[in-house]
């Protein structure tokens, strides 16, 4: 069955929440410009999110390792603190701050920095 993109969408903002409340993040879904997820810390710091999702890797001619794709927009003032992207095929996520990410609208990460191990130091360095 062929999902579409706001289905993907929607599935990996669910998942990210799933993956955050598992770590003692509690999140509110939202709909707002920018924003996916109000997330309160375990510390009690608010943090904004975007989610970005992809269902898996892809190959591309230039280069031999799959990567995931993420198509980025609103970087900047008044978007989201964090952005995260979830890779639907392993359920696995990572996060950069909006300052991190450079004003593209790709961002693509070799699929082997999608890990548990990334995964875990990515939620304690941006939502603890």
């Amino acid at each position: 069955m062929e999902l579409s993109n706001q289905a993907i969408g929607r599935a990996g903002e669910f998942q990210a929440a799933s993956v955050f409340e598992l770590h003692g993040v509690v999140t509110t879904h939202v709909d707002v410009n920018g924003v996916d997820l109000w997330c309160e810390t375990p510390s009690g710091r608010r943090v904004t999110v975007q989610v970005k999702t992809t269902r898996g890797p892809k190959s591309y001619k230039s280069t031999r390792r799959p990567r995931y794709t993420f198509q980025v927009h609103n970087i900047g003032p008044g978007g989201a603190d964090v952005y995260c992207f979830v890779a639907l095929d392993t359920g696995l996520l990572r996060l950069l701050s909006s300052g991190e990410l450079p004003k593209m609208r790709t961002k693509c990460f070799a699929a082997e920095k999608f890990s548990t191990a990334l995964m875990e130091e990515d939620i304690k360095r941006y939502l603890y």
